[in-house]
């Protein structure tokens, strides 16, 4: 996992591997709308002007329904000057099993990690004091996290048109006050990817929401609001959402016999999208004569 390339907001490239065996790093997973992660930008900023010359702070965007405009409001907001990367892949936040923001991940000079946690507590400003005193491998291991293994969820390479939907089952009520045209552009998502699915019974639909603050409980809880009733699944790997570049809630995504024709992550003219994917049959159809 060290060897996941992170890109910083000047856009150098950078690996875990870049500070083995030479400094102690801190992680900080966090995304814009994430209301605790803006309240513990402080405590960031506090920590690396305290011990950013011992320990290396990166304070990492999960490139989830961000961009670099929002990215920069936050660093102004709170005056930050503790250095910023995006992991534009999702691969890093996947390798750590990141499964909600904010997250703090300690990792000592060996490459040990000796912290992890959603809080910005006492207990990890202990460690981080710990860490910047000593420059050896001085706390006990955490065992590392596995990330959890998951079958592939779908089969693109059916001669069917697939149809692939990627949303998150809390963008529709967490996100109502932060971004509100995000919140309703997951509500309209679902509505209309439920009345596309009646449309379209030909094709093989799967709905994969993410794996972040989602358990069983949530996804029960989430097909019950919508009335889901299209296959629907949670990614608890991270690989589906990576495996297709999915950074944006809600995502829609078409394919036939393994290749992408049509992908949307607007849904706010449904006739639009219900013209548009009825175009698409009507080009299958005139292929099939």
């Amino acid at each position: 996992m060290y060897d996941i390339p992170i890109t910083t907001l000047n856009g150098k490239k950078i690996t875990l591997n870049d500070y083995v065996g030479k400094k102690p790093v801190y992680l900080k997973f966090w995304a814009s709308w994430c209301q605790p992660c803006k309240k513990q930008m402080p405590h960031l900023q506090k920590t690396f002007e305290a011990y950013g010359d011992i320990v290396e702070v990166i304070a990492v965007n999960l490139g989830i329904n961000d961009n670099l405009e929002e990215i920069q409001t936050v660093q102004k907001e709170f005056s930050l000057t503790v250095p910023f990367a995006i992991d534009h892949s999702g691969e890093l936040s996947q390798a750590f099993n990141m499964i909600g923001t904010p997250y703090h991940i300690l990792i000592d000079m060996e490459g040990n990690i000796v912290f992890k946690g959603h809080d910005a507590s006492a207990q990890s400003d202990r460690t981080i004091k710990l860490l910047s005193s000593s420059k050896s491998n001085f706390l006990p291991n955490l065992p590392m996290e596995k990330t959890i293994v998951q079958s592939a969820l779908v089969d693109t390479q059916e001669n069917k048109i697939t149809a692939l939907f990627f949303t998150a089952t809390w963008c529709d009520w967490y996100l109502e006050e932060s971004r509100p045209a995000m919140s309703k552009n997951c509500i309209d998502g679902q509505k209309q990817v439920n009345m596309l699915y009646m449309d379209n019974p030909t094709f093989n639909w799967v709905g994969i929401v993410s794996r972040l603050w989602t358990s069983d409980k949530e996804l029960k809880e989430y097909k019950n609001k919508y009335q889901i009733e299209h296959f629907l699944a949670i990614d608890t790997s991270d690989q589906e959402f990576i495996k297709y570049n999915v950074k944006t809630f809600p995502t829609l995504i078409l394919f036939k016999e393994g290749k992408e024709i049509f992908r949307t992550s607007d849904f706010s003219n449904s006739s639009k999208l219900s013209n548009r994917i009825n175009d698409l049959q009507n080009i299958k159809q005139d292929k099939l004569r």
